[in-house]
């Protein structure tokens, strides 16, 4: 058994569900299972129909294709996608970026000066916040020290800078010649302190000292180009860049 939906031919309503034997039992008898039919006035199908249409061709019941309810006002195209009328086929445009809208007279993105102005002030208050650790994280690289054949490290963070600027002034102040204890890491990544004078404390404030000149150098430029690059440089903006050395 099955369900044969009845369709009224004028207003496409279905107006019976009669159960059947078989598709082909009712097709040679169908006054016998829905003795209202009327071959001129209604046609059948074996599905319910959302939106039902006879075919032009054909003339027979069918449901409607895409274009079809599109043109009917049944269905609306999502933002991207017009009708093609000629070729009777649905278009989808891709949504370039952000800060687009579609234009549904041209069939075309189009830039919206305020989702691209929103775009750039996030892109750029990001980038600063990248900048912030970007310069952090070169201002304080770790710096060789070689003493004796062996190899130690300065951690150069501020605290450690600071430390060495206040034991290097009152070694000048006492016009001594050397520092007996500056922290450094052995080989081991073990803390010791180790003995430099001046001639090695002047290379290892030498370096402290363009590092520090090379990372406001590089800032000033980030904070220039993060302030005038349009949205396409902004997007492809690595700030890290602005502190490699060539």
């Amino acid at each position: 058994m099955t369900i044969v939906y009845i369709y009224e031919t004028n207003s496409l309503e279905c107006i019976a569900r009669p159960t059947v034997t078989t598709i082909e039992e009712f097709k040679k008898n169908p006054n016998l299972f829905y003795p209202d039919w009327n071959e001129e006035t209604m046609k059948y199908s074996t599905s319910l129909l959302s939106n039902p249409v006879l075919d032009e061709k054909t003339g027979e019941l069918r449901e409607m294709t895409e274009v079809e309810k599109i043109k009917a006002g049944k269905t609306v195209l999502n933002d991207g996608s017009y009708l093609d009328e000629v070729n009777e086929t649905i278009v989808t445009i891709a949504k370039p970026n952000e800060w687009s809208i579609w234009d549904k007279d041209s069939h075309t993105w189009k830039v919206d000066n305020d989702l691209l102005n929103a775009k750039l002030k996030e892109l750029r208050e990001k980038a600063l916040k990248d900048l912030a650790e970007a310069k952090l994280n070169f201002l304080n690289q770790p710096l060789g020290i070689e003493k004796a054949g062996k190899k130690y490290t300065f951690e150069n963070n501020e605290r450690n800078r600071n430390s060495l600027s206040l034991k290097m002034s009152l070694m000048w102040t006492l016009e001594q010649d050397k520092i007996k204890k500056v922290k450094v890491l052995n080989d081991k990544k073990m803390v010791e302190f180790i003995e430099l004078n001046r001639s090695e404390l002047k290379v290892l404030a030498k370096k402290i000292q363009d590092i520090i000149e090379i990372t406001d150098m590089a800032e000033q430029m980030a904070v220039v180009g993060i302030s005038r690059y349009n949205i396409e440089q902004m997007l492809e903006l690595n700030v890290s860049d602005f502190f490699k050395i060539n």
